[in-house]
């Protein structure tokens, strides 16, 4: 779960709050348990203690901050999840919309095809018009990594915009690693 700054900001002073509110009501009752505080003394100032109209409103406006806190707090996790998908095109008879899983299979056919490509990580950033796609990919050590690059932007715009007709707004390459080719053992 993600949390925004707001909700961040209130949850920390929401516990902060609650944190030394309860450490002063333990030491107080340690201080009333071992006698530091004699419990005749607790007795006299709640005997003597004569709110106003002030007391009552501060103590409202408090209590009525930390529910609302509490509320939005409890609830903020909650949200519909929105789907992960990228818009295609309206129809006459509905929506279409393609999974951005399915585009990460299809990124990765594309790039699959290059035989300099060892490994590769894919992530599709959804937009309103379009799909920001980001690769980190091990390559082969004697690849130019240039050439290799463009190549492989080019091939996966084409690929996704060819089969899928979602906009390729960015193709953003980061070559991660050089990787040795693996010897095979020797037949004897």
């Amino acid at each position: 779960m993600k949390i925004g700054l707001l909700n961040r900001l209130l949850l920390t002073i929401y516990t902060l709050v609650i944190a030394i509110v309860s450490i002063a009501i333990l030491m107080g009752f340690i201080a009333i348990g071992i006698n530091i505080i004699p419990l005749k003394n607790i007795n006299y100032f709640l005997g003597s203690f004569q709110p106003d109209w002030r007391f009552f409103l501060i103590s409202t406006l408090v209590l009525i901050f930390f529910l609302v806190v509490s509320i939005k707090l409890l609830f903020s996790g909650t949200r519909p999840k929105t789907p992960s998908s990228a818009l295609l095109k309206h129809t006459d008879l509905g929506i279409i919309r393609i999974s951005l899983n399915t585009l990460e299979a299809m990124t990765h056919k594309a790039v699959d095809s290059f035989d300099q490509v060892k490994d590769s990580k894919i992530s599709i950033l959804n937009e309103d018009d379009g799909v920001r796609i980001r690769l980190k990919i091990s390559i082969m050590p004697d690849a130019i990594l240039q050439d290799l690059s463009v190549s492989i932007q080019q091939k996966v715009k084409e690929y996704i915009e060819g089969y899928s007709g979602i906009l390729v707004k960015e193709v953003f390459v980061y070559i991660d690693n050089l990787t040795t080719p693996q010897q095979r053992p020797k037949v004897k």
